[in-house]
């Protein structure tokens, strides 16, 4: 009898395909959106700034951040974006590309970064709290 049950828990999770990913684009360039490939958004001469991603270990949903122009090294955030259902605080790794560096901001005010590179996990502080990205 047990074995028959755990044949019939096999079959119907192998019948359930797993849920993929989520990839999804934004353009700071032209203020598009979409989840259906970055052609659909972006300016043929942008460049991703970022990567933010839901799970650890740069898994789970993400959204690629593309902006204009590599990031100056300013001293000011050039590039914000503020985070829709899909990602508002869910985000728990990062990847800066192109120079940018990616800040975190949350509801209360408060945030965290720079982050730099990559970053596999934006520790326990920052997890799932973003809802706005900066990039500088």
């Amino acid at each position: 009898m047990l074995g028959t049950v755990a044949a019939a828990v096999t079959a119907l999770l192998t019948a359930v395909p797993a849920q993929a990913a989520q990839r999804c684009d934004f353009s700071t360039t032209t203020g598009r959106y979409s989840c259906s490939g970055s052609g659909s958004v972006r300016n043929p001469s942008d460049v991703i700034g970022a990567k933010l991603f839901t799970g650890l270990d740069y898994s789970g949903d993400s959204l690629t951040i593309w902006v204009p122009r590599p990031c100056p090294k300013n001293d000011t955030v050039d590039h914000w974006v503020s985070l829709g259902n899909d990602m508002r605080n869910k985000v728990s790794s990062v990847q800066a590309w192109s120079s940018c560096w990616v800040w975190l901001y949350f509801a209360d005010g408060q945030r965290e970064g720079p982050f730099k590179g990559n970053e596999p996990d934006v520790g326990s502080w920052a997890n799932d709290r973003a809802v706005t990205v900066g990039l500088s």
